[in-house]
């Protein structure tokens, strides 16, 4: 009998110090495995990491103390073969504040709120308060993204509905009514146009990323029962900024 509990125990010690890989974003290489991180792999917490593609990152779950990011980082240099050691790489997930922060008045709110951390656009469409009187939006005035593909300009009338901004991503991420992959755009700014004047005025840039359906869905089928807090959290902490109402709406809109 002792023998049997003093093995629970070491069990039990050993588990603490693995994390279970849930979701990974680019290459990142386990030096202790020889192998690359991928979905249900199982991480040590002495394991040694390389970074092999830019911006690479990995939520990995632990048993005893929760959910952690692995992101290499922003002190740590470019170097490609650098590697790291687990403890100096890995921090909690936590979730941030909701981004809908009220009505959009002024160039600023509009620089806050698309150009200080990314953005996270997901689900069908994506929609943000605007001042009416700051920007009033119609068939004449009205805002409008300009992003390039493949060395092309293109420019994509946004739909407004009362006071709302309205980003459909299908027609978003299209180009001559044919879908293109969305990491393939740079360089997004939002312009604003008033027919009356003739003028386009530049508004800011855009630092976005797209969660598709098959990453909410791959996120969602680690939290079968309880998925919009925990998936909340994994896109704050390894895409880009969100609110808890944008995914549970882009939840509700998943085709089965």
């Amino acid at each position: 009998m002792r023998y049997f509990m003093i093995l629970i125990v070491l069990i039990a010690f050993q588990g603490k110090g693995q994390y279970t890989v849930i979701h990974t974003i680019g290459k990142i290489y386990d030096t202790q495995s020889g192998s690359y991180l991928s979905k249900g792999a199982k991480v040590s917490e002495s394991a040694n990491l390389r970074f092999d593609s830019n911006g690479a990152r990995a939520a990995v779950l632990s048993a005893s103390r929760g959910r952690f990011v692995i992101q290499e980082s922003q002190s740590s240099g470019s170097q490609s073969d650098a590697v790291y050691a687990l403890a100096s790489i890995i921090s909690p997930i936590r979730g941030r504040l909701s981004t809908r922060s009220g009505s959009i008045n002024n160039l600023l709110d509009f620089q806050k709120h698309f150009n200080e951390g990314t953005v996270a656009l997901l689900g069908k469409s994506y929609q943000v308060s605007v001042s009416a009187s700051a920007f009033p939006m119609s068939e004449s005035r009205f805002f409008y993204a300009q992003y390039l593909y493949r060395n092309e300009t293109i420019n994509k009338k946004l739909s407004s509905e009362r006071d709302n901004l309205i980003i459909t991503l299908s027609e978003f991420f299209s180009v001559d009514g044919n879908p293109i992959e969305p990491a393939s755009i740079r360089d997004v700014k939002l312009f604003y146009y008033d027919a009356s004047k003739g003028v386009s005025k530049i508004i800011t840039d855009m630092d976005i990323t797209y969660v598709s359906d098959e990453i909410l869905k791959s996120l969602m089928d680690e939290f079968p029962d309880t998925p919009v807090t925990p998936v909340f959290e994994l896109i704050n902490s390894m895409y880009g900024k969100c609110s808890q109402e944008q995914v549970s709406k882009a939840i509700s809109t998943l085709d089965n």
